[in-house]
């Protein structure tokens, strides 16, 4: 065997073992691609509390995250709280309480964010971005898509509002303030023309 064919067998073997260990990083990227993926998808399932694989894939398609959701989901909680000009007494606590409850738990970014917003009112402008995204949003999900984001963002307000509501348990749950705020809610998730 000659030097240049032995320089060129090596060169084979090498280009060889290395195209597929290339393979072996690509197929590893590719599973850990499709894993990050699927724990993005299993996060916003559960943060949504929509559970369709097709509502799932049109919220991700219009850029919709798990970390999105949240402040997304936490804003008309926030309009209920201050519905009334201001968070009635014991209305903070049960607010947190509740939104513990839906998995917005302490510590984490989306609670210190509903804790600020319920020390401080939000702006109207983040208030009008809100809107904005939501009607967005509704134009660009298919009808039945559409219909179970609003049913579980406006399931979401309309149980925290019936948590705070309501003196000693008794009484109307949701103030009128608060309804004006759950229709103003709805009507920015509701399909219209651009």
């Amino acid at each position: 065997m000659n030097t240049e064919s032995l320089a060129r067998h090596r060169q084979n073997l090498h280009d060889a073992f290395f195209e597929d260990r290339d393979q072996e990083l690509l197929d590893f990227l590719e599973f850990e691609t499709i894993s990050k993926e699927e724990e993005e998808r299993s996060a916003l399932q559960s943060k949504a509390g929509i559970s369709d694989p097709q509502v799932l894939e049109v919220l991700e398609r219009v850029g919709i995250t798990s970390a999105s959701i949240n402040a997304f989901m936490l804003l008309p909680l926030v309009r209920l709280a201050w519905a009334d000009s201001k968070i009635q007494e014991g209305e903070f606590e049960s607010l947190l309480k509740a939104a513990n409850d839906e998995g917005i738990t302490y510590g984490t970014p989306a609670y210190r964010l509903l804790s600020r917003w319920l020390e401080e009112r939000p702006s109207d402008k983040v208030i009008e971005a809100w809107q904005m995204y939501a009607r967005a949003l509704a134009r660009e999900l298919d009808d039945a898509s559409l219909l179970a984001f609003q049913q579980a963002t406006l399931g979401r307000a309309r149980r925290l509002a019936e948590t705070s509501g309501g003196i000693l348990g008794l009484g109307e749950k949701i103030s009128e303030n608060e309804r004006l705020v759950l229709m103003d809610l709805a009507n920015a998730l509701t399909k219209t023309e651009s």
